[in-house]
């Protein structure tokens, strides 16, 4: 985290700000310091590199336990008993705790994410020179570690083993969509991962991306699974499964698969994610798949996967330049509102001169 830390400063510093004050809630928050709590917690970093983890006495133990942050206090700690008898409102108090600690730091200007929470930053802009930016956190996050990698592959290993089971499953018996999700998420719990929402949808359904499904599986079935370890860290892996002969879905899947392989082809360090997006559009044109009037290929070809299922970087329409140790997804797809969607998708690890797919498994599902 030193080397993250180290930009944040010279963010500071580029904005002539003091401080970095960040509230609990969301993903930059574990990440910039490891902890995890439904509590209100604010986390500070100084100009000089001072770092502060404020929270409820009742964390406080936990997160000397598991926080890297080199200071950790708590509310109560700075007299937030003493205060709520004065004020008799806990935000209030909270508020006046982190202006004396800005005071003492001899804050002037105090940078802000954009989804810092309004009562505390408009708050702070009576105090202080406050400036909102993007969390310099969301970008440092789409360049994983090692141990992240290692935990994203891990959730992506056990997704492929539960839908390589579901598989046997759909063929052994006629099951609904419900029954099929209810199968899949009982059996990613048994082997850590948590899932919600898993898309299981068939027929005409399909054409909408996120319809979760519903009901007596028709022509073909597409699956969606994106589970997150107890860790936190996700997976999200798609196929189409052909169950009828339908020849309008088998083209458009060769179409989608044939699109997923150009893409993969093409990753490695230094690739504009611009022109992979190009490329998959173009592939699918070839195979005389238009997209207009919202129907055809209607998302990006990927975006970034870790303690979000949808983070940095996105691989769509505008310009980013791929790195090494980013891990992404690659999903096109094809949606017709008269015969339904088809998609296929896969994690893949960036590298310095390729990649690597993390959801390895058949495309071409046709049962």
């Amino acid at each position: 985290m030193g080397k993250n830390l180290d930009m944040v400063i010279e963010l500071l510093k580029e904005k002539g700000a003091d401080f970095f004050l960040m509230h609990s809630g969301n993903a930059n928050f574990f990440y910039a310091t490891k902890f995890r709590s439904s509590s209100a917690m604010f986390y500070l970093l100084g100009v000089d590199g001072t770092e502060l983890l404020l929270l409820p006495e009742m964390e406080l133990n936990r997160a000397l336990r598991e926080s890297k942050v080199k200071e950790i206090s708590s509310y109560e700690m700075l007299g937030y008993e003493e205060k709520l008898k004065e004020l008799k409102n806990s935000r209030e108090v909270i508020l006046e705790i982190l202006i004396e600690i800005l005071n003492e730091g001899r804050a002037k200007k105090v940078l802000i994410p954009n989804d810092f929470p309004s009562f505390f930053g408009f708050a702070l802009k009576e105090e202080f020179d406050v400036e909102t930016v993007e969390n310099p956190f969301l970008k440092m996050r789409a360049v994983k570690t090692t141990s992240e990698i290692s935990e994203i592959r891990m959730s992506c290993e056990r997704v492929v083993a539960v839908f390589s089971e579901t598989l046997k499953l759909i063929k052994s018996r006629s099951l609904t969509c419900e029954e099929i999700r209810s199968f899949i998420e009982l059996e990613l719990l048994k082997l850590g991962l948590i899932a919600e929402d898993t898309i299981c949808v068939s027929g005409k359904l399909s054409a909408d991306p996120h319809e979760v499904g519903r009901g007596e599986v028709e022509d073909h079935l597409l699956i969606d699974v994106f589970p997150r370890s107890r860790n936190g860290y996700y997976a999200d892996f798609t196929r189409t499964v052909i169950l009828k002969d339908n020849l309008r879905l088998k083209e458009m899947l060769f179409a989608v698969v044939e699109a997923q392989k150009k893409a993969i082809s093409m990753l490695r360090e230094g690739v504009n994610g611009r022109e992979v997006h190009e490329a998959v559009k173009d592939t699918l044109k070839s195979y005389g798949f238009e997209t207009k009037k919202g129907e055809g290929f209607i998302h990006s070809t990927g975006h970034g996967i870790g303690l979000e299922v949808h983070e940095e970087p996105k691989i769509g329409d505008l310009d980013v330049a791929l790195k090494g140790g980013m891990v992404v997804t690659i999903e096109p797809g094809l949606y017709y509102r008269d015969v339904g969607g088809v998609r296929v998708e896969d994690v893949v690890l960036i590298k310095k001169d390729g990649c690597e797919i993390l959801t390895p498994f058949e495309r071409s599902l046709v049962l």
